[in-house]
């Protein structure tokens, strides 16, 4: 099997559930690297990783954003572990048991031709017959990239957070190399805070206004560019707009 190494982004992790984090990754990938963000928890990010077989951390002064810290993890990984493959997650992805070999059983499935322009893989959050997609754009957490993509993809640290991911995709298929994803249940991603809205009279998944701003504004960069489907770009200015409204 190719060697895959893990690229962990912690920022205050709930301790619990990125015990789990790391526990689910034990015999699933070669190596942990951990890029933390500046927590007030550090040193039980420490003690947690030194629990874990080849594990490293990385610490930053200061919250520099999930973006500068992949890019900042990546660039050890590859330097410490020389891996095939990177398995990109933030500090609450959890995978299921054998998330990684099933991924790249199916990728060796695939005609060789094909196979050899696969440049990212998105790991699926959903029941399903874990069939192979091509898609345009997913999230960082659960994303299996090529090591040597990565080098040359990511990340867009000047977008902090969101959006980042977005562009970390088109600039692999600008490559000319495909972003697949995996529709079966892999990890088990949280997103977003869950709040009621009486008017609505239901849960509705809910970011804060600065979180807003960012998609906003990176979003109206990745549309300038050309990165981002005009439809699109409406879409997310009137969904989260209208949650912040609500």
């Amino acid at each position: 099997m190719p060697n895959v190494v893990a690229v962990v982004v912690t920022h205050d992790p709930d301790l619990v559930r990125f015990r789990q984090v790391l526990g689910s990754l034990v015999g699933e990938v070669d190596g942990v690297v951990i890029v933390d963000n500046a927590s007030h928890n550090i040193n039980e990010i420490m003690k947690l990783c030194s629990q874990v077989p080849n594990c490293s951390v990385v610490r930053l002064q200061f919250n520099s954003g999930i973006a500068h810290a992949l890019m900042k993890g990546i660039h050890y990984a590859v330097e410490k572990h020389n891996p095939d493959w990177l398995l990109l997650l933030d500090d609450d992805t959890i995978i299921t048991r054998n998330a990684v070999k099933t991924t790249l059983k199916i990728l060796e499935k695939i005609p060789e031709g094909i196979r050899d322009k696969v440049g990212i893989i998105s790991l699926g959050a959903v029941n399903g017959d874990c069939r192979v997609y091509n898609i345009r754009l997913s999230g960082f957490s659960g994303s299996l990239i090529r090591a040597d993509v990565a080098l040359r993809t990511c990340c867009r640290s000047d977008f902090f957070l969101d959006q980042a991911d977005f562009d970390l995709y088109f600039r692999v298929r600008r490559m000319g190399l495909l972003t697949l994803q995996l529709r079966c249940k892999l990890i088990d991603h949280r997103q977003g805070i869950k709040i009621y809205i009486p008017l609505l009279k239901r849960f509705i998944s809910y970011e804060p206004p600065w979180r807003y701003y960012y998609i906003v504004r990176n979003s109206t960069i990745l549309l300038r560019e050309g990165a981002l489907d005009p439809a699109f770009y409406l879409w997310q200015l009137l969904n989260w707009g209208l949650r912040i409204l609500l």
